[in-house]
């Protein structure tokens, strides 16, 4: 294949005076020491792409967080010396928040201890590869490095019960799998519409969530009152409600988010003597960061550990373990396709399915 790099690319752009994203032209990456070059193939979407890009993303930064696509160049140093040019690669990065790092792009430069190379004989197509970015590996983060799941092959006795709440999230599909996976029983919520495909990807119970009190005494009658652990894939409106509702009341009780609790939720917590935590995936970078204007979040280097040893055992979850994408949906444009779809998540009109743009061919 060509190796032929250019020295501009067309990505996906913060504007410079606007908080709005564009599409234009932008400088190839350089390589730093221990990183690969990656020519992109396809991308999936996920929301924080399009909160990054209204609220958080400094002017001139490259959106997107998922990617696969093609080892074009190698760098120097590589701590993963396992790459050559033309391997078929995947993973994420911390879209939104730097100028040469963002995954709707051309051109995408990431450590090479921090990607994972996909099997170019499958089972899981280079189309596919994208959707085990964010969703993946913020299930595994939360349900083996909090919650304290046992990491395959290891399992549990099969006794104790989890909730996924939002099972029909792209975090939530994963982690309805790798729960399943672990040895624990699997309750989760979802619309009726849902349900079906949740319980296809390793849910044992379904529970409708608009009905606040019915989806407590569901979960609760589910777990026998002796529900232990949550993972909240929603974490936004009156989610910390069901969640913290449906925990027994006795030993240690863990509730973790994907977005900071509220005042309301840290109290009804605390009342009920729950454990709470926030996980943000950005943390398996091992780099410090600002989130929220003003709030820095420390380097975790056990995260960015973690996050290697993923990189390295994900072909054995997609092949061995069996660990299936999401459903996808393509989306037309390419680059220029995205900010539409934007749109169709802002006004909620995706569910059920990963949003998926093909950027080159390979």
């Amino acid at each position: 294949m060509s190796t032929h790099i250019p020295s501009t690319m067309r990505a996906l752009v913060q504007h410079e005076s606007e908080k709005r994203a564009e599409v234009k032209d932008h400088p190839v990456p350089a390589l730093d020491k221990n990183e690969i070059l990656v020519k992109v193939a396809y991308v999936s979407q996920n929301p924080t792409d399009w909160k990054h890009s209204a609220y958080l993303s400094p002017p001139g930064t490259v959106i997107g967080c998922d990617y696969a696509g093609v080892v074009v160049q190698l760098g120097e140093g590589l701590v993963n010396a396992g790459w050559k040019v033309g391997d078929h690669v995947a993973g994420m990065v911390h879209g939104g928040k730097f100028t040469d790092k963002g995954s709707f792009a051309e051109y995408l430069r990431v450590p090479s201890d921090l990607a994972w190379k996909v099997p170019t004989e499958g089972p899981v197509t280079l189309h596919e590869a994208p959707t085990y970015g964010v969703g993946f590996t913020t299930a595994a983060q939360v349900l083996y490095t909090r919650l304290g799941l046992p990491y395959p092959p290891e399992k549990a006795d099969g006794k104790d019960w989890i909730l996924i709440y939002g099972g029909s999230t792209s975090v939530g599909l994963f982690a309805l799998q790798l729960a399943k996976l672990a040895g624990y029983k699997v309750v989760t919520t979802a619309s009726p519409r849902n349900f079906d495909l949740v319980k296809e990807f390793g849910a044992d119970e379904a529970v409708d969530y608009h009905d606040e009190d019915k989806a407590v005494k569901a979960i609760r009658e589910v777990t026998g009152g002796k529900l232990a652990k949550c993972l909240d894939t929603i974490s936004e409106g009156g989610s910390f409600k069901i969640c913290l509702e449906s925990f027994g009341t006795e030993g240690k009780r863990k509730y973790n988010m994907l977005l900071p609790i509220s005042e309301e939720g840290k109290k009804l917590a605390e009342e009920k003597g729950i454990e709470t935590e926030t996980t943000l995936a950005y943390t398996l970078m091992g780099n410090e960061f600002e989130f929220m204007p003003g709030q820095k979040i420390p380097a975790v280097p056990s995260d960015r550990e973690f996050y290697v040893k993923l990189c390295k055992d994900t072909p054995r979850f997609v092949g061995e373990f069996g660990i299936r994408p999401n459903p996808i949906t393509d989306r037309d444009g390419g680059l220029d396709g995205i900010l539409d779809g934007f749109e169709l998540m802002k006004n909620g009109k995706v569910s059920a399915s990963k949003l998926v743009y093909k950027v080159a061919s390979v």
